[in-house]
């Protein structure tokens, strides 16, 4: 770990520091995929029209392989279509970010990709998290894609603690995940 590290949650602290949030975007990236059970809860929860929330990346049938493979939560996403269900963007957030108080949606209604962040299941089937570490914040601040908690953790159980959760949590959520991706296949 570098320095002392400050106080506050460590989401609502991460644009203060770091200068966005995993919910702001530069042009061309996109936000957390979503699976149709995402959409529906969302739905249901906003009542807007998913063409409100939703944009839809159109990949080749390679490039959809290849997120599978390296995703095994998303494994079989793709099974009716190469089409990947993402959170639309507004000024260069997500449509559900407020600035300064981060999302607007009830932690059990954002996606479960949203909740499991930046928590990810790797192939071999270990759990770690999304980015890579810069080890220390104006690196981190230069590279653009760091999370806070991985910058001032000095070990997975730190990056837990520092999100407030635990291994069977976030394996739990994984299995969340895996079940709405294996019903969003098949449709």
């Amino acid at each position: 770990m570098t320095g002392e590290v400050p106080q506050g949650s460590v989401c609502a602290r991460c644009p203060r520091l770091l200068g966005a949030s995993c919910c702001e975007v530069k042009e061309g990236e996109r936000l957390a995929t979503l699976t149709r059970a995402d959409v529906e809860r969302i739905q249901a929860h906003t009542r807007l029209a998913a063409r409100r929330f939703v944009d839809e990346e159109v990949l080749s049938h390679e490039e959809a392989a290849e997120y599978e493979a390296r995703r095994p939560l998303y494994r079989g996403y793709f099974a009716r279509a190469p089409v990947r269900l993402t959170l639309r963007t507004r000024a260069g957030a997500c449509v559900f970010h407020a600035p300064g108080k981060g999302c607007v949606l009830p932690a059990e209604v954002r996606p479960v990709a949203c909740r499991l962040y930046p928590f990810e299941r790797w192939p071999d089937g270990s759990w770690s998290v999304q980015m890579g570490r810069y080890g220390d914040l104006s690196e981190a601040r230069a590279g653009g894609d760091a999370c806070l908690a991985v910058e001032e953790a000095d070990s997975m159980d730190g990056v837990l603690e520092l999100f407030g959760t635990t291994r069977e949590q976030v394996e739990a959520l994984g299995e969340v995940l895996a079940g709405e991706t294996g019903r969003h296949g098949r449709g």
